[in-house]
């Protein structure tokens, strides 16, 4: 196969791969803008954890406030490490909120959690 070809093929198929990705931002931010917060969390929540950067935020930040779901402190910490490790300049202050609320324990087994994910895409 021709080198541009090669290019090509992977050019689609990150295309064909991130346009899912972008679908579930996409509908969460939809519908969070329309009041209905569950519906935002669980396409936040497919979105991160299909390894969309700008959905880590997004997703930290439903937890760390108890919005579309439960409050989950350990959850945004880790969600807000995740988001700081992919560039987001705002995460670290949020993931320093998150363990202002949680106990040396739950900070300690975030940060056991976060390494593990951030291992993982690297």
């Amino acid at each position: 196969m021709k080198p541009y070809r090669t290019y090509l093929l992977g050019a689609a198929l990150a295309i064909l791969v991130s346009a899912p990705l972008h679908a579930d931002l996409e509908a969460g931010i939809a519908a969070y803008e329309k009041g209905d917060y569950t519906e935002a969390f669980n396409q936040y929540k497919q979105a991160a954890e299909a390894g969309d950067v700008d959905a880590y935020g997004k997703l930290a930040g439903l937890y760390l406030y108890g919005v579309g779901t439960e409050k989950d402190y350990t959850n945004a910490y880790i969600w807000f490490g995740l988001a700081q490790h992919g560039g987001d300049k705002y995460a670290e202050k949020f993931k320093l909120t998150a363990s202002s609320v949680m106990t040396l324990e739950q900070v300690k087994q975030a940060e056991e959690i976060l390494a593990e994910r951030i291992k993982r895409l690297e």
